[in-house]
């Protein structure tokens, strides 16, 4: 259990939480992805898909950034 204990410390929980954030909004994406293909596609979805995207992609990649920069 401490190894466990030590790993978790060393994670910086809003980084965690972002990347748990950008996964969410791409589940959103793919969600709005489905119903584009199953359904008849109207230019106010499509456009919130794109903008669900860009807020995803920022999540993920504020996550993925090097620690100090």
């Amino acid at each position: 259990m401490a190894m466990f204990s030590r790993r978790l410390r060393r994670w910086d929980l809003v980084r965690v939480a972002a990347l748990a954030v950008g996964v969410a909004w791409l589940g959103l994406f793919g969600a709005f992805g489905y119903a584009a293909i199953s359904q008849q596609p109207t230019t106010t979805g499509l456009a919130a898909a794109a903008a669900a995207l860009l807020i995803a992609a920022a999540g993920i990649l504020y996550a993925w950034r090097e620690p100090g920069r």
